[in-house]
């Protein structure tokens, strides 16, 4: 841990386990609200791909997945990887909800955990470029300028391009959950 931080004078321990939790939930959030946009700035394609394909089988079967009273009870960094050309931090997540499926245009329950919270043991994947942009704290289109708010959506509301998380900052690239 000590090498990364003396490689990566952006990574702070906390500042990194608050954005593991955050795009943890944002995941969640966007399975559950039909919107993966909101998030595939923050996940590789890998990643997106599967959440999506999950998304498109509840779509094509009418249901929901609910996330109910989601949190995440801790973040520990179980391996810190130096590369020549990335970092790869491996992330143990234990997390807690209500996992179980609704009807799309009723909201009656249809299967699964919906009246007590399970506790699940997540392995997540990070990697950043070793070579990443410094980010600003305002971050503007590489497009057109406009000022964006990455953690809102990940991409500009004005000329609608992608903002790529990949050139700056860490991204998830694997998770696995039971």
């Amino acid at each position: 841990m000590n090498e990364l931080i003396n490689l990566d004078p952006t990574f702070t321990l906390s500042s990194f386990k608050s954005k593991v939790d955050n795009i943890f939930v944002m995941l969640h959030m966007a399975l559950m609200t039909d919107n993966m946009k909101r998030v595939d700035h923050f996940i590789n394609d890998d990643v997106y791909n599967i959440y999506n394909n999950r998304l498109i089988e509840l779509n094509n079967n009418n249901e929901r997945q609910m996330f109910d009273e989601l949190n995440v009870k801790s973040t520990d960094i179980e391996n810190v990887e130096i590369k020549d050309d990335k970092y790869v931090i491996t992330v143990n997540l234990v997390s807690r909800y209500m996992n179980y499926i609704v009807d799309k245009n009723t909201g009656d329950y249809k299967r699964g955990n919906n009246t007590s919270r399970v506790e699940r043991q997540n392995i997540l994947t990070f990697e950043k470029k070793r070579n990443a942009k410094i980010q600003q704290v305002v971050r503007f289109c590489p497009n057109c300028g406009h000022p964006l708010d990455v953690n809102k959506s990940g991409y500009c509301e004005f000329c609608h391009s992608i903002y790529n998380q990949e050139d700056y900052d860490w991204v998830l690239t694997d998770i696995k959950t039971w």
